[in-house]
């Protein structure tokens, strides 16, 4: 296996080396091929991975066949929700190219918990960070898909719009009935 150096990773620069050395021996590293499958929708989910190398492809099954609705590269959590939620898997992840994941669990980050461990804090405070980037995605997907529109009383996002969104609102137990009307107004100068 790849030597991974967990220091260069963005996401993992202010931990500390002994926060690093607990996450190394909590979360093994697994390796995946191109097109190897993470994780899989509709299944439990159990764990949680972070991306060291390469990158996936985070994939839903739509009425028309398969989207992909994001690409996560080296240094990005994915899978996130199965530490706090045990609903099924919203989408499947997919790796792209060569990738070498960390998998954490749900079992090892609650007992981490307990401990009061500073890693299962740093690891709290990464799910927030990427459940709000998921949601500013989807936010700023239906912005851009509202501006488009011509006439804003006839703006309807199509059905592979809507199912990103609302699969990124239901990773926080959302949906798209929760979010108020939006009317989009173009400033005048």
């Amino acid at each position: 296996m790849q030597t991974i150096d967990l220091r260069k990773l963005a996401s993992l620069r202010d931990y500390t080396n002994a926060e690093l050395r607990l996450l190394a021996s909590v979360a093994p590293a697994r390796e995946y091929g191109p097109d190897a499958q993470l994780c899989r929708e509709g299944q439990q989910g159990q764990s949680c991975f972070l991306l060291a190398i390469g990158e996936v492809s985070i994939r839903k099954t739509l009425p028309d066949g398969e989207k992909t609705l994001a690409t996560l590269k080296a240094g990005q959590v994915v899978g996130q929700m199965a530490l706090v939620d045990r609903s099924p898997r919203s989408a499947s992840v997919v790796s792209t190219t060569d990738t070498i994941a960390l998998e954490l669990t749900r079992d090892v980050f609650e007992n981490l918990l307990k401990a009061s461990s500073p890693l299962a804090l740093r690891f709290q405070e990464q799910i927030a960070i990427a459940g709000i980037r998921q949601l500013r995605m989807a936010n700023q997907r239906l912005k851009s898909l509202l501006l488009e529109q011509k006439d804003a009383t006839a703006a309807k996002p199509g059905l592979e719009e809507l199912h990103t969104i609302s699969a990124a609102l239901q990773e926080w137990d959302l949906h798209l009935d929760d979010v108020p009307d939006v009317e989009v107004v173009q400033p005048h100068r």
